[in-house]
């Protein structure tokens, strides 16, 4: 994953000129994985929606997504992603026809079917921006669909930032600077994820599903918080078993809002013991009672995640155990020494930094790096208002940095 910013201000045109790249060249070997429409319909598409995303409507910036099909998925009857379909095509000829449309796909879900329809680019309907549930077995440990869904995706965040994905290619356009995502992404193994996999696991074959399940649900998680847009801290303390005075003493934390009995940790281990811990029922009455059990623990560790993402709104950090179990929010990190006893170092790049470039950074990010700084095994997940993740963690001489941490990657996203 590259995510190197180009050295002048970007816009549409390079984002457009980014995707255009190859993509002759891509659709003529694997045409099944690129939206049907041409370049110069390409470049009007995205052009609109740079535009569209700067129009508020009664206040508000839109939100939204426009999905362009490949020709196989065109030809489909009955297409089984499609929520409904215009009794007439829309067309899209300016601004303001797709700011009209916008509110129709406010939530990443669901997206505007755009087609290009003899030389005219118009919207067609409405339609599930990812595979759908219907990808997820029951007594299955796949909580969230995540299959490939090709085709050309438009994403709109906020005014000016787009994100815009095709043929497992991803361009991030934010704050007039381009970044290339990159293929599939690329996100370090968190030093807590093994150790917490062994504890959890209550037979050994099932460390491999519950470390795969910690991933996911910490994942969205941090894609969940990013969303909120409030921006947020998520800290991973190397111990168990602490409560806010262990948190205050030990690790120069001052929970406003301490919690007991609250385990992310615990609800992922109970959905995995309950997927493959237990012998597959044998009747038709003890798969009734399995699947009863199966959806309460599932619904469980997806209520915690949701929870959690709006938990760290609240000002402060959000502190975790070392398994996963909630300490408390509203963290104050008290840790305030200019004594770099560690290195920096960028993890992607791998090339050491100055410490002085933290002072360049906003409180969250000067506390996460003080804190891991201090104090070894810590790890910090830093989400910015804007959201991007940063992730710190403490090891050895190192505070290693990772920016930015890939947790937008959702179902809906053409990976």
């Amino acid at each position: 994953m590259n995510s190197d910013k180009s050295d002048t201000m970007s816009g549409p045109n390079e984002l457009v000129g980014q995707l255009l790249n190859g993509r002759n060249s891509g659709r003529q070997g694997s045409p099944e994985s690129y939206g049907n429409i041409s370049d110069d319909g390409v470049r009007f598409v995205v052009t609109l929606a740079y535009y569209a995303s700067q129009c508020a409507e009664e206040g508000d910036y839109p939100r939204f997504r426009i999905f362009i099909a490949t020709s196989a998925e065109l030809a489909q009857t009955p297409d089984p992603w499609q929520l409904g379909r215009f009794a007439e095509a829309i067309p899209l000829n300016d601004v303001d026809d797709l700011r009209r449309l916008a509110p129709c796909a406010a939530s990443h879900d669901y997206a505007l079917e755009v087609e290009e329809q003899e030389n005219k680019i118009v919207c067609t309907g409405i339609r599930l921006a990812h595979s759908g549930e219907g990808a997820i077995s029951v007594l299955s440990t796949s909580l969230w669909a995540r299959h490939l869904r090709p085709g050309l995706m438009i994403r709109v965040d906020a005014p000016g930032l787009l994100r815009v994905s095709e043929a497992q290619r991803a361009w991030d356009l934010r704050a007039g600077g381009l970044s290339d995502l990159g293929s599939l992404p690329v996100q370090p193994t968190p030093l807590w994820l093994n150790p917490l996999a062994e504890r959890l696991a209550s037979k050994d074959r099932l460390k491999s599903h519950i470390r795969k399940m910690v991933l996911f649900a910490w994942n969205e998680l941090l894609h969940s918080s990013s969303e909120c847009g409030r921006g947020g801290c998520f800290v991973i303390l190397p111990k168990s078993l602490l409560d806010a005075d262990a948190v205050k003493n030990q690790y120069e934390i001052s929970l406003k809002y301490p919690i007991v009995s609250m385990g992310l940790g615990k609800a992922i281990s109970d959905f995995v013991d309950i997927c493959k811990g237990t012998p597959p029922p044998s009747n038709a009455e003890s798969l009734k009672e399995a699947v009863n059990e199966w959806l309460k623990a599932r619904y469980s560790l997806l209520s915690h995640v949701e929870s959690l993402a709006h938990l760290s709104g609240v000002d402060g950090c959000t502190v975790f155990d070392s398994n996963l179990n909630l300490v408390g929010f509203g963290g104050k990190i008290l840790v305030s020494s200019t004594d770099h006893k560690k290195q920096l170092r960028d993890a992607i790049a791998n090339r050491y930094l100055s410490a002085d470039i933290m002072k360049k950074t906003g409180t969250r990010h000067l506390s996460a790096f003080h804190l891991c700084n201090a104090h070894e095994g810590v790890s910090c997940y830093v989400v910015s208002q804007d959201g991007q993740v940063t992730a710190f963690w403490s090891q050895g001489e190192l505070v290693e940095q990772w920016k930015p941490y890939p947790a937008w990657v959702k179902r809906s996203d053409q990976y």
